[in-house]
C-alpha cells in the first residue's frame, strides 16, 4: 500500500482484507518474528532502508521539520501547564467557590471536553492541521478567559470545558509528527514531547502553586492567555505543512464537500455517551431504577454508536480498526492506564494538602520528581526502540513496576500511617514513569499496525480511550472520595463527639469539612474533631489509591495481548 497512491482513499479499502495475516506481513505491520530472526538483521535491515532516501526516511529536510516540531512543542506545553494547574489547585479552588461537593464536576468538566475534542484529530484529515490547531487554541483562550472571571462553580465549571480543547493540541501534535517521523524513531521524538509536556506540567505545579500564593488562584489563569496568544500568532505565521495523499484537506476541495465528510453523527454519539457515563459515576440518585435507566440509555447510545460508524465511509472512529488485537489491547492499556494515573494525579495533591498539611505551593514541589521520571521515562522508551527495534517485552517489565509502585504508596499512605518527606516526594515516582512508558510504547504499537493512512485514526483512537480513562477515572474516584468522605465523617465526628456538642454544632461542623478541605486545620475547626476529619480524609484518599491499584492491573492484562509489530525505518512504509 503506497505512500505516494491515494488512489487506495478515493477507491475505499476493503476493511476485513486490512486485517488478514497475509497483508499484515506483507505491508504494514509485519509481526516482527517473522521478518527479523535476529538483532543483526535487524539493524542491517535499518541501514539498508535509508541508503536511497535523501531525507533519511524523514518525510521533510531534517530543518524543515525543526521548523515545524518547535511550534507544536509549545503547544504541548502549554497544554500540559493548564492540566498540572488545575490538579494542585484544584482544593483550592473548589473551596474558594464554596464547591468541595462539586469537585469531581469541576475537574470531569475538561476531562469530558477532552474526551469530545480527541477523536476530531480525525477531523485534519478534511480541513487540514493548521485549522484544527488554530480553532483549538483560540476555543482554549477563551475558556481560560472565562476562568479567570468566574464568580461561581458553574461559571467556573463552563470556562474548564472550553479550556478542554487545549487537549486536542496533543493528538494534533501527535498526528503530525508521525506525518513527518519513521517509526524506528518516533519514539525518541514522543520522548521530546513528553519533556516539553513534563516542563508545561513542573512550572503548572510549582509556579502555580507559587503564584496562588501571592495573587490568588485566578492570576494562574490570566497568565495563560497571553501564552496561548502568542502560540496562536506562531503557529497562524510560520507552520507550513504539506498535505498527504489520504488528505482531502486541500484547497482544491470545496468546503461544502469538506463538510459532507464530517461524521456528524458520530461526535455526537460520543459526547452523548461519554455524558452518561460521568452521570452513572458522579452523581448520587436515590433510587435504583435511575441507574438501570442509565445503563440502558448506555447500551442503547453504543449500539447506535457501533451502526453510525460501521456505515459512515469517514468515521471518527473507523471500528473495524479496533478487530486488530493490538489496537483494542493498546486502547486498553492507555485506558485503565490514563484512569490509575489521574487517580494519582489528583488525589495524591489532596492527599499532601488535607492529611499532611502541605500547602500548595509545597505540594507542587513535591510532585516534581515524578514529572522528572516521565520525562525520563518516556526518552529511554523511545530510544530503546530505535535501538532496538521492539517494545513487547520492554512495557512489560514497566507495566509491572508501575504496579509495585502503587502497592508501595497503599503501604505508605494507609491510615494511621506517615510517610516520611523522602518518601513524599518519591511516592508516585514509579507509578508515573510507568505510564508515560506506556503511551510512549503504546502509540508505537498502534501506528505499526495499521497502514499509513490509518495513523491519524489510531491516534484519535489512541487519545480518545486517554480522554475516556481521564473522564472515568477521575470522576469515579471523585464518587468514591466524596460518598467515603460523607460517610466518615458522620459516623467518626457522631461516634466521638463530646456531650456539651449539640446536633445542630456536630451538623454544622460536618457540613464545614465537607464542603471546605481547609476548613480542617483552619482556627474555626473544634479541636476535639480535627484529627477525626484529618482521618476521614485519609481514609478517602486511600480507597481511590486502591482503585488506582485496580485499574493498573487491568492495564496489565491489556498490555499482554498486544503483538510486536515492525518499526519501520522510513515514513514511505
Amino acid at each position: 500500500m503506497s505512500l505516494s497512491d491515494p488512489s487506495n482513499t478515493q477507491k475505499g479499502i476493503d476493511s476485513e482484507a486490512l486485517f488478514t495475516e497475509e497483508v499484515i506481513e506483507e505491508n504494514y505491520g509485519a509481526l516482527i518474528e517473522n521478518v527479523e530472526s535476529n538483532s543483526l538483521t535487524a539493524s542491517l535491515s535499518h541501514i539498508s532502508s535509508l541508503s536511497n532516501d535523501p531525507n533519511h526516511g524523514y518525510l521533510l529536510p531534517y530543518r524543515q521539520i525543526v521548523a515545524i516540531l518547535i511550534p507544536l512543542y509549545m503547544l504541548v506545553f502549554l497544554t500540559s501547564l493548564d492540566a498540572t494547574i488545575l490538579s494542585t489547585l484544584m482544593t483550592e479552588i473548589a473551596s474558594d467557590l464554596n464547591a468541595m461537593p462539586y469537585i469531581s464536576w469541576i475537574a470531569t468538566a475538561y476531562l469530558f471536553s477532552t474526551s469530545i475534542v480527541q477523536p476530531l484529530g480525525k477531523l485534519s484529515d478534511i480541513f487540514g492541521r493548521k485549522p484544527a490547531l488554530l480553532v483549538c487554541i483560540t476555543v482554549f483562550i477563551v475558556g481560560c478567559f472565562q476562568c479567570a472571571t468566574a464568580m461561581d462553580v458553574v461559571s467556573f465549571t463552563s470556562g474548564r470545558f472550553l479550556s478542554g480543547f487545549a487537549a486536542g493540541l496533543l493528538s494534533l501534535t501527535s498526528i503530525i509528527t508521525s506525518d513527518l517521523i519513521p517509526l524506528r524513531n518516533r519514539g525518541v521524538y514522543q520522548g521530546l514531547t513528553n519533556v516539553f509536556f513534563a516542563l508545561g506540567s513542573t512550572v503548572g505545579s510549582t509556579c502555580g502553586g507559587w503564584i496562588s500564593e501571592r495573587w490568588g488562584w485566578r492570576m494562574t489563569f490570566w497568565c495563560q492567555i497571553p501564552i496561548g496568544i502568542f502560540c496562536f500568532l506562531v503557529i497562524m505565521i510560520f507552520f507550513n505543512l504539506p498535505t498527504l495523499p489520504h488528505e482531502i484537506g486541500n484547497e482544491n476541495v470545496k468546503m461544502n464537500e469538506k463538510v459532507k465528510q464530517i461524521d456528524i453523527g458520530g461526535i455526537f454519539l460520543i459526547a452523548l455517551n461519554l455524558f452518561i457515563m460521568i452521570l452513572m459515576t458522579s452523581v448520587s440518585f436515590k433510587s435504583y431504577s435511575s441507574y438501570i435507566v442509565l445503563v440502558l440509555c448506555l447500551f442503547l447510545g453504543l449500539y447506535t454508536l457501533y451502526k453510525v460508524e460501521s456505515a459512515h465511509s469517514f468515521a471518527i472512529i473507523p471500528l473495524h480498526l479496533m478487530s486488530n488485537i493490538t489496537v483494542l489491547g493498546s486502547s486498553l492499556a492507555n485506558l485503565f492506564g490514563t484512569m490509575f494515573s489521574y487517580v494519582l494525579m489528583f488525589y495524591y495533591p489532596v492527599y499532601l494538602t488535607t492529611v499532611l498539611g502541605i500547602k500548595s505551593d509545597g505540594v507542587g514541589i513535591r510532585l516534581v520528581p515524578s514529572i522528572v521520571s516521565a520525562s525520563a521515562s518516556s526518552i529511554f522508551s523511545g530510544l530503546y526502540m530505535k535501538w532496538t527495534g521492539k517494545y513487547l517485552t520492554f512495557i512489560r517489565v514497566f507495566n509491572a513496576i508501575g504496579s509495585l509502585g502503587i502497592i508501595y504508596l497503599l503501604i505508605r499512605t494507609r491510615p494511621n500511617t506517615s510517610p516520611t518527606v523522602l518518601e513524599q516526594f518519591t511516592l508516585n515516582l514509579l507509578p508515573t514513569g510507568s505510564y508515560v512508558a506506556t503511551l510512549t510504547v503504546s502509540l508505537l504499537s498502534l501506528i505499526a499496525a495499521v497502514p499509513f493512512e490509518y495513523q491519524s485514526s489510531v491516534t484519535s483512537i489512541q487519545y480518545s480511550f486517554r480522554s475516556m480513562g481521564s473522564t472515568l477515572g477521575t470522576s469515579i474516584s471523585s464518587y468514591l472520595f466524596t460518598s467515603n468522605l460523607q460517610y466518615c465523617l458522620v459516623t467518626k465526628l457522631a461516634k466521638n463527639k463530646p456531650a456539651d456538642v449539640t446536633d445542630a454544632i456536630l451538623k454544622k461542623t460536618i457540613k464545614a469539612a465537607f464542603h471546605d478541605a481547609n476548613y480542617v486545620r483552619s482556627k474555626d475547626a473544634p479541636t476535639w474533631a480535627v484529627d477525626l476529619m484529618i482521618e476521614s480524609y485519609n481514609v478517602s484518599c486511600w480507597n481511590t489509591f486502591v482503585f488506582a491499584l485496580v485499574m493498573s492491573f487491568l492495564g496489565l492484562i491489556a498490555i499482554s495481548v498486544i503483538k510486536e509489530n515492525k518499526l519501520h525505518s522510513s515514513v514511505k512504509r
